[in-house]
């Protein structure tokens, strides 16, 4: 999630405060998302905790929203509307359902899941996509170098992987720490550009 989070910041650069939610917020549930699978290869409690940590990302963004009065919320409900707000999460809700079911590693790891539910963002409303996209693909990005594959292409068999670590070891803790500086970082240089 820092990762995501870091990555959401240092591509989309925000502006505002509203901005500076939504990469944080949904950056972060870009990067969360593609763990909802892991249900299936591991544990369930680990996607519990996904799915619960999703759900507290959203719920501090909209905490956020209100608490410094940005309107994100009105935004998204002038924008899209009620009954397009509403079809676009039941589809991501739809597409994840279908992920959590899929192999670790698999759908909900691919180009196609990034599409997928980059509309269904797209349709709530169009300006969270890049957030989204970009804490997606860091996911994406970071477990490449893991030593079990990722099935970017999926539905196609065989996936890609560098080899390089295991998804608890070191690189773990390293990509955390990593993801907080930065993210810590952005969050300053925003600070600083509002003040400025």
């Amino acid at each position: 999630m820092t990762v995501g989070i870091a990555a959401a910041l240092a591509v989309t650069q925000p502006a505002s405060v509203s901005e500076m939610i939504l990469a944080v917020g949904i950056g972060g549930l870009g990067a969360l998302i593609s763990d909802i699978d892991v249900g299936t290869s591991a544990s369930h409690k680990d996607a519990d905790k996904i799915t619960g940590l999703s759900v507290a990302v959203i719920a501090l963004a909209l905490f956020l929203d209100k608490f410094f009065h940005t309107g994100i919320i009105n935004r998204v409900i002038y924008s899209s509307g009620y009954g397009k707000m509403i079809f676009g999460i039941l589809l991501f809700v739809g597409i994840c359902a279908f992920g959590k079911e899929q192999p670790h590693r698999s759908f909900m790891h691919s180009i196609l899941a990034l599409i997928l539910l980059s509309c269904a963002v797209g349709v709530i409303w169009k300006n969270a996509v890049i957030y989204f996209a970009v804490g997606f693909i860091s996911h994406l990005a970071t477990d490449i170098f893991n030593k079990r594959r990722v099935r970017l292409l999926y539905p196609l068999k065989g996936g890609v992987s560098l080899g390089w670590f295991h998804a608890y070891g070191l690189a773990n803790t390293i990509l955390f720490v990593m993801g907080s500086v930065v993210a810590g970082l952005e969050s300053v240089f925003f600070v600083i550009r509002m003040l400025q």
